[in-house]
């Protein structure tokens, strides 16, 4: 998923690793887009931070490019009658009809990172049906390895109804975008993450978590848990704490990992599309001397 053949794509050219942070407002998103910053600088990994959120009030971190810069989201809701998430999605709306210009000032500077961090805001349904998360998802993963970390946050995920969502909302961007996810339980220094390698691991377990709750919710949460019980069987899962660096660490490797097997998995689909087209040059050339051959031995029989 995510590797398609774009006209800037050059597998020799050790293009950035875009990485999209998304999750549930409050779920941490933010902290870990500096975390990662910080981690990348000690390794002395050099990093473009975009950041997305219009209604963000302060940022940690730097971001090389701000949405704050060209778009003023309280502005939007007072001149279109808005409330605040509608004011950020059409923000993300009348940013993405701009990127064109975002997307030659990263071509232009490409070569000088190894990754691109892209801080999102909390509404996730940005990038289940809002046109303007498949545009910003398509721009980027058209011409370079692109991944998604989905932010879950583990002392809210205690709720099995509440993790149950959080699920189901990874489900949907995954499919909405076709990019290659991980889930990322983050606030690891809050709470234990042992009840939840157990719901991930043991089915049953999960299913008696939901048995508690007798109400409407917990019963259909229990007809959908078997269901997504394959989807995260498959999907990769990291346990960390972006405020106080636990784990992050492994996330920077996994990072590694994953953009060279990008490039390995690009450079196979690369070769062999290029090997498709010669065979049908081949074919045509052969077909066009067979054409010619025949022409030559009727003006011959005449």
């Amino acid at each position: 998923h995510g590797l398609k053949m774009g006209k800037k794509t050059n597998v020799f050219r050790g293009e950035p690793l875009v990485i999209f942070f998304i999750g549930m407002a409050g779920s941490g998103k933010t902290t870990l887009v500096h975390r990662t910053s910080i981690d990348l600088s000690f390794i002395k990994k050099n990093h473009y931070i975009i950041n997305l959120d219009p209604a963000s009030i302060t940022c940690p971190y730097s971001p090389n490019i701000d949405i704050r810069d060209t778009i003023d989201y309280k502005k939007i809701m007072k001149e279109y009658f808005l409330g605040p998430n509608g004011a950020i999605l059409t923000s993300l709306n009348l940013f993405s009809t701009r990127f064109h210009q975002v997307k030659k000032i990263i071509e232009k500077n490409e070569l000088n990172f190894d990754y691109i961090l892209i801080d999102t805001p909390g509404q996730v349904e940005i990038f289940t049906w809002s046109a303007s998360g498949s545009i910003l998802c398509e721009a980027f993963s058209s011409n370079y390895p692109t991944i998604i970390l989905f932010v879950i946050d583990l002392a809210r995920s205690i709720n099995p109804l509440t993790f149950i969502s959080n699920i189901l909302y990874s489900c949907g961007v995954l499919y909405r975008t076709r990019l290659t996810s991980f889930m990322i339980i983050n606030k690891k220094d809050i709470t234990s993450m042992d009840f939840l390698r157990e719901w991930l691991n043991d089915f049953e377990s999960f299913d008696n978590s939901l048995t508690k709750e007798n109400f409407f919710a917990g019963t259909f949460a229990r007809s959908l848990a078997l269901t997504l019980d394959n989807f995260h069987k498959k999907t990769f899962f990291i346990g960390l704490s972006a405020f106080s660096g636990i784990g992050a660490f492994r996330l920077l490797s996994i990072m590694k990992r994953v953009n060279k097997a990008f490039k390995i998995q690009f450079q196979l689909n690369l070769e062999n599309y290029l090997s498709k087209i010669f065979s049908k040059f081949r074919k045509k050339i052969f077909e066009d001397k067979k054409i010619e051959l025949k022409k030559k031995k009727n003006i011959e029989h005449q």
